[in-house]
């Protein structure tokens, strides 16, 4: 039987890991940028289970809508912009360890020089990160993941895969997400000496934080997207393969009709058709900004 301390200790992580994923799956939305959506090739996805996919992924729109959408709104209309976009920089920050292994993994060592530049610098005179003081020296954030890693090194993506809460994903970055949960510094604290009763309700609270300031940079783009699209199951799914594939190829894909983001199906099993997506809708979602 588990003790309490080691049982909480894997709550903590549980719900710090289960917060980080889902700001992950609703961030993608933003990142898309105009261009290569509007060029983007339609990809096959493999897509075995889309009647249990689809029953989640109504889940967790209504979870949206009834919970996250509302609380963020809110807390967009309280927040001023500079302090949203502060808490968006400390959060970012605090992602330098994946960022670092998966560069590393990607044998990406100037990308890698580039994130610990940003890290040093920004935890310093950006104050812990609050401003990005790096990007104005010629340090932009790439964003990376153990998921792609897995991908440089040709692991297929196996099935689609909507999860509850964290949303779109596949098997492969299901891995990778497990792998980033344990590279996040917050979720860290439950390793360390700090008594979980101030351990893991600050992990909570902060991953709330970063998901509630993810959601409010999203809503506008989420907005429009659902108004554009006939069918949004199709259209995130669409959007969310196009994203990780742009992300694999440092926002310059191949024009190759498969690659590392188009699973090959088995023999006899179709792939669910994503939505195409026109320049209406890729600018609708393309963000003004780096969002996380």
């Amino acid at each position: 039987m588990l003790k309490l301390g080691t049982y909480r200790k894997w709550l903590g992580c549980s719900c710090s890991a289960a917060a980080l994923a889902f700001c992950a799956a609703i961030s993608f939305i933003t990142d898309l940028s105009a261009p290569p959506l509007a060029a983007a090739q339609e990809v096959d996805v493999w897509d075995p289970i889309e009647p249990v996919n689809r029953g989640i992924f109504w889940f967790n729109d209504q979870f949206d809508i009834y919970i996250l959408e509302p609380v963020a709104r809110g807390y967009d209309d309280v927040v001023p912009d500079p302090i949203q976009e502060g808490i968006g920089n400390f959060f970012e920050n605090l992602r330098y360890p994946r960022y670092l292994v998966s560069d590393v993994v990607q044998l990406k060592f100037t990308q890698a020089a580039e994130h610990t530049g940003r890290f040093i610098i920004n935890s310093t005179i950006g104050l812990l990160g609050f401003i990005d003081v790096a990007k104005h020296v010629g340090l932009e954030q790439h964003s990376e993941d153990f998921g792609l890693a897995l991908a440089y090194y040709d692991v297929p993506p196996g099935p689609y895969l909507v999860i509850p809460i964290l949303g779109p994903s596949n098997l492969r970055d299901g891995v990778g997400k497990v792998v980033d949960s344990f590279l996040d510094p917050i979720g860290a604290l439950t390793y360390t000496d700090v008594d979980d009763d101030v351990a893991i309700p600050v992990i909570i609270g902060a991953k709330i934080i970063e998901a509630i300031d993810t959601r409010a940079d999203l809503l506008e783009a989420v907005e429009t997207a659902k108004e554009s699209s006939i069918d949004y199951y199709l259209f995130t799914q669409g959007a969310y393969y196009q994203y990780r594939r742009g992300l694999l190829y440092d926002g310059d894909p191949p024009d190759e009709e498969e690659d590392d983001f188009s699973d090959e199906q088995p023999e006899g099993v179709s792939a669910a058709e994503p939505l195409p997506i026109t320049p209406g809708i890729a600018q609708a979602v393309s963000e003004d900004g780096d969002m996380h």
